[in-house]
């Protein structure tokens, strides 16, 4: 793999400059909303169910079914965390930072899910030993059934380009945990996944404790 394809990891050290980089990579409406019926090969699939209920009644409940979802807390060998800015039109902001993560592939575990995702979306590797379990969570418990399963990645090295799904766009970042404190408290941090998992990193990290 040539020097050209491996992808830069720019640092992110002020609130302001974050400010330009997810303005850089803000997605903006292209068409109307519309109604779509969801294929058998679609990331969702909406569901109905009745459930009983501890005071006597059925109540019945919509949900999204997804395939397995895995997220990754990737830290290089100085104590950074690696983090992605990518659009996300549904978003009012247009963009958000957040930790790599994806859908699983046919057969695979959790584990397996974020090897894959980590080297496609940031191009980085690190021995499976390097892999800490954090846990898994529900990102919206009253709509979507699925857990989202954590992991933090220590000692990750940068090894080849990134390999993104079709039509993805991926910037990367290296953020010191001073950064990440600061852009958790003053709000930066919006996607779910990524602040859950990235408060997991930090008490196993022995960087938050009360």
């Amino acid at each position: 793999m040539s020097g050209q394809d491996i992808k830069e990891i720019r640092e992110i050290t002020s609130l302001a400059q974050l400010d330009e980089y997810l303005k850089e990579c803000r997605a903006t409406p292209a068409s109307e909303a519309e109604d779509v019926k969801l294929g058998e090969k679609s990331f969702y699939q909406l569901k109905r169910q009745d459930f009983n209920y501890p005071n006597g009644t059925v109540q019945g409940r919509e949900y999204i079914n997804t395939r397995p979802v895995t997220i990754v807390v990737p830290e290089d060998s100085e104590g950074n965390f690696i983090m992605v800015i990518q659009p996300t039109g549904l978003t009012k902001e247009g963009s958000l930072i957040e930790f790599p993560a994806g859908y699983a592939e046919a057969a695979e575990g959790g584990k397996q899910t974020g090897i894959r995702e980590l080297l496609e979306e940031t191009g980085m590797t690190t021995d499976p030993e390097n892999f800490t379990d954090l846990g898994c969570h529900y990102q919206n418990p009253g709509m979507i059934r699925r857990s989202v399963q954590a992991y933090l990645a220590e000692y990750c090295e940068q090894r080849q380009g990134l390999k993104p799904d079709g039509g993805e766009y991926i910037q990367l970042y290296k953020v010191s945990k001073m950064m990440f404190f600061e852009m958790l408290q003053a709000g930066y941090l919006k996607d779910a996944n990524t602040y859950i998992a990235g408060i997991q990193a930090l008490i196993h990290l022995r960087r938050l404790e009360w």
